[in-house]
């Protein structure tokens, strides 16, 4: 008789299978990669365009930009701000009270002050509360969580961390302070000073200047950014997104970009994120 022959796959044929699969997933899986990294950003642009546009309303209504709470302003124009706070940074001009500060953090302002006191959550969330989440100042690709603090020198660069500037500070994006009059010694740039240059700069920075110069930027772009000085002096890095050298940033007259920016240096080719004393148009 005749041996029927069995149906099924070889040993061999399902090899091949095997391997033509892994090959397929090797090509997909970067350009998959890529494609939600795209997506993220996409959502951090537009997180950045609603935040400009809610900007302009801000300074409209406060011929000043949204810095942070300021609890009482004595007789003599000194300007007090939230009880118990020793560290202030760029984050708290909006999003949430953080709740896991870093060990020897508990007095920065970013775990003192809640959400409804931070000026300008009162026109992109205005019934939030305590340490509710702002999701306009959340940046689906922040994975890193550094604060440039006022008066502290260069931190080292985290590209990849445990958590987020989200959810270490509230907020993904730092407000420009650092580099507000591109002082050279940021010891000497006391918190209050935020508030007279703010009102400088919103009658100064405009036309063609205000499109220049960055507002709101990444928090690892702040990062890189610190020490910076027209001659060179800053560092490259990653952006969030997984573009070398490429970050998102909005700029003061509303509009965001999230191209590559030479982080050496404070200034370039259509933006920058310092202004001369008294001289706009520099």
């Amino acid at each position: 008789m005749k041996r029927r022959r069995q149906s099924g796959f070889t040993l061999i044929e399902l090899l091949v299978v095997i391997a033509i699969i892994a090959l397929l997933i090797a090509i997909l899986l970067p350009a998959l990669s890529k494609a939600r990294e795209e997506g993220k950003r996409l959502v951090c642009m537009n997180n950045l365009k609603e935040i400009g546009v809610a900007m302009l309303i801000y300074r409209e209504t406060s011929d000043n930009l949204p810095w942070t709470y300021v609890h009482n302003v004595l007789p003599d124009g000194t300007i007090e701000f939230y009880p118990g706070i020793t560290f202030y940074s760029s984050y708290t001009w909006a999003g949430m009270k953080a709740t896991l500060p870093w060990p020897g953090e508990e007095s920065g302002d970013w775990v003192r002050v809640p959400a409804e006191l931070r000026a300008f959550n009162k026109i992109v969330d205005p019934g939030v509360q305590g340490n509710q989440p702002v999701k306009i100042v959340q940046c689906p690709g922040d994975r890193s969580a550094v604060a440039p603090v006022m008066g502290q020198g260069q931190p080292d660069v985290q590209t990849e961390q445990s958590r987020s500037s989200w959810q270490a500070y509230g907020n993904s994006y730092s407000i420009n302070w650092l580099f507000l009059n591109h002082e050279p010694d940021v010891s000497n740039f006391n918190a209050e000073d935020l508030f007279r240059v703010g009102k400088q700069i919103c009658k100064e920075v405009i036309g063609g200047s205000a499109s220049e110069f960055a507002i709101i930027l990444e928090n690892q772009l702040s990062q890189l950014l610190i020490e910076a000085e027209p001659t060179g002096g800053g560092r490259l890095g990653e952006g969030w997104h997984r573009r070398f050298s490429n970050h998102t940033m909005l700029f003061m007259d509303g509009h965001v970009q999230s191209r590559h920016f030479d982080t050496r240096f404070p200034g370039g080719a259509g933006w920058r994120v310092y202004r001369e004393h008294g001289h706009a148009d520099h």
